[in-house]
């Protein structure tokens, strides 16, 4: 690699190094200033049935996790009813894990709503699912992309914002959507092409749409497009890494509900803020995997079968020569013993 490649490189690191920290920078800021929030209203109550509860959770799903990673190293041992039996017990385990939180922590109350959180984003990535059998999308996903595909490709994400606009999850009388998530995967996916006339479209539409909060979340949807956008740019204009781009949906919501405070009067930005965080967490973060694992897919090259059949017989062919050469080293042993 030459010394400018590694230049270039150096410097596009470092820009998506700050844009990281800068994120996370909001994000401890939107944080701090929630507890401060609930400390000044003296609401910042948490039992300690809930702590225990919360731990007790959090730690029997590492534990079962933990477990779970190893057990492939019982196909070693050569019984595989062992493998078998010992997931068995892990899925036992974990529904009474699920039926203990269920007794012990209200869950109708607390599942329901990101139980209809995940029917909200179901219409969405069933949209993207669909829209990525065409060509238009592989085309664009694959940079063979030309005017007509780019054209198509940005309707489709904007066709989708506006739907995770208008479809959304009412809690508390606040508005929770994934429309973050599908602005965000257009600038990721198609860079500046999709993502700043999907986050402006999608940003001035919201705007329309009214409400105490419709400024900021729609200068918070037009600031995703430029993000995602550019972090492609950054990127080498390929898909953020799986991993970092589900952190930078994770880090970017924080930012988002920041933006919500600072642009509103505190006195309805943070009840507001509090009710649709966890929700817009889990539905634009869980999008966003989901949408990764839909392109991963997609990705997967064609089988060529005519290849596979060549290959097929090739081995055969190989197979039968080892036997020929065999026989022949028999042949001559024979002739050996014989003389």
């Amino acid at each position: 690699m030459s010394d400018i490649k590694k230049i270039i490189l150096y410097k596009r690191t470092l820009y998506l190094s700050i844009i990281f920290f800068v994120l996370l920078v909001f994000n401890i800021i939107f944080l701090a200033s929630l507890i401060r929030y609930y400390y000044i209203e003296g609401i910042f109550k948490i039992s300690f049935d809930t702590v225990n509860n919360i731990v007790t959770i959090i730690s029997a799903i590492i534990i079962l996790g933990f477990i779970s990673t190893r057990l492939p190293q019982l196909r070693n041992i050569g019984d595989s009813s062992l493998y078998e039996i010992a997931y068995l017990i892990i899925i036992g385990l974990f529904s009474i894990l699920i039926s203990y939180f269920n007794k012990s922590t209200n869950s109708d109350a607390f599942i329901s709503p990101f139980m209809d959180m995940f029917e909200v984003l179901s219409v969405i990535l069933i949209l993207i699912l669909i829209s990525s059998k065409t060509k238009f999308f592989k085309n664009m996903m694959f940079h063979k992309a030309r005017r007509k595909d780019k054209v198509v490709c940005l309707i489709i994400f904007t066709v989708l914002a506006i739907i995770a606009s208008s479809y959304i999850l009412f809690i508390n009388d606040s508005y929770v959507n994934v429309r973050s998530m599908v602005v965000m995967t257009a600038g990721l996916f198609g860079g500046p092409v999709l993502g700043i006339p999907v986050g402006i479209i999608s940003g001035v539409y919201r705007l329309f749409l009214g409400g105490t909060t419709a400024v900021p979340c729609s200068f918070a949807t037009i600031i995703c497009g430029f993000l995602g956008s550019a972090i492609y740019v950054l990127n080498g204009k390929k898909f953020l890494k799986h991993f970092w781009a589900v952190i930078l949906m994770f880090l970017y919501i924080g930012f988002e509900m920041l933006l919500i405070v600072w642009m509103s009067p505190q006195n309805i930005s943070i009840p507001y803020v509090q009710d649709i965080y966890p929700l817009m967490l889990f539905g634009n973060v869980l999008g966003m995997i989901l949408f990764i694992m839909i392109v991963r897919e997609e990705k997967k090259p064609d089988i060529d079968y005519e290849e596979l059949r060549m290959r097929e017989l090739q081995n055969t062919l190989d197979e039968y020569q080892d036997k020929v050469e065999q026989l022949e080293e028999d042949v001559e042993f024979l002739k050996k013993k014989i003389e």
